[in-house]
């Protein structure tokens, strides 16, 4: 009788789940490396694809304090070559910069819909285009020697609202003003004598109180740059009544004597937004010993009432 030569013991639960538990094989995890980025190599700009170099060239856009500069932009480098005058000055570029430029000036989407019609109707042939520029390019430039005329036409103003405020008449501090102890407060009044002031074609105003009526009419001269409020332009100009124009950085107007300052409003403009250069200048003075209400601007002293003060601080940002 033979006898094993071995023999193996389970203990009953690793039995059951010997018997019970299924061979599995284990998976090949293969791991396929990328294929390496194409190399490109480029030894000429003109080798690179227009939209490439499109890309590249918006990141030159024009100084914003001197838009029509031509040495430092994408103008100076449309002087390179033919090509590159092409893509510098295109409408691609330039519609985007036109976009970039206008969205921070008043009348964006009346600007922006009246380009996009005449861009549909331009008929520029494409040698006038490559020496003068695609019609975005042009429009850029057009709007921008727009913005610095100080004259308005009739239909301009005739067109436009205006918020009127006083000089020297300031009663009490803006809410954004910290009120000093013992001073008086000077410069553009915190309040508007009206923010719905229009010039009508017949020559009066509206939008003033009532006891402004002996001043509810104006009239221009032929120039368009002098306007007269309450007082007839054939007479010589006047400290008071005589407003002069100027064009805001935003492109709004402004109309200023050394009384009253003019500003055109516009949709979406608080009112308080459109002053708010002029209300973080408040000039203060300190009241004069004995008399808690005079100042440099009183009768009995110096300056007269409503006159500018002969004070560098003061006149640095009268722009007249």
């Amino acid at each position: 009788m033979s006898s094993p030569t071995s023999v193996e013991f389970l203990h009953p639960r690793l039995e059951s789940i010997a018997v019970s538990a299924p061979k599995t094989k284990r998976a090949k995890h293969i791991i396929i490396p990328p294929e390496p980025e194409p190399i490109i190599t480029c030894t000429n700009l003109h080798e690179l694809p227009s939209e490439l170099m499109a890309e590249v060239l918006a990141f030159l856009p024009p100084d914003t304090d001197h838009p029509l500069r031509t040495d430092c932009d994408i103008v100076a480098v449309s002087e390179v070559s033919k090509s590159l005058r092409v893509l510098a000055l295109g409408n691609q570029l330039w519609r985007h910069v036109c976009l970039t430029r206008w969205k921070t000036k008043v009348g964006f989407a009346s600007r922006l819909a009246n380009a996009e019609a005449e861009a549909t109707n331009d008929t520029v042939d494409t040698a006038t285009s490559l020496i003068r520029g695609g019609f975005w390019f042009r429009k850029f430039v057009d709007e921008e020697r727009d913005a610095l005329r100080s004259i308005i036409s009739r239909d301009e103003l005739c067109s436009s609202t205006f918020s009127i405020r006083s000089w020297f008449l300031a009663q009490s501090y803006p809410s954004t003003v910290t009120k000093p102890k013992g001073v008086l407060p000077s410069g553009l009044d915190g309040h508007s004598v009206s923010d719905t002031m229009c010039f009508l074609p017949s020559g009066e105003i509206s939008g003033l109180p009532k006891e402004w009526d002996d001043m509810a009419f104006f009239e221009m001269n032929e120039s368009g740059n002098i306007i007269s409020i309450g007082r007839s332009s054939k007479l010589h100009n006047h400290l008071i009544h005589t407003l002069f124009v100027h064009r805001r950085q935003d492109w709004g107007w402004q109309f200023q004597s050394n009384k009253y300052v003019l500003r055109s409003t516009s949709a979406g403009c608080s009112i308080d937004e459109l002053w708010s250069d002029y209300v973080s200048k408040l000039v203060v003075e300190m009241r004069m010993k004995g008399d808690g209400n005079v100042c440099t601007r009183a009768n009995t002293v110096q300056y007269i009432k409503r006159q500018v003060p002969d004070i560098t601080k003061i006149k640095s940002f009268l722009l007249w």
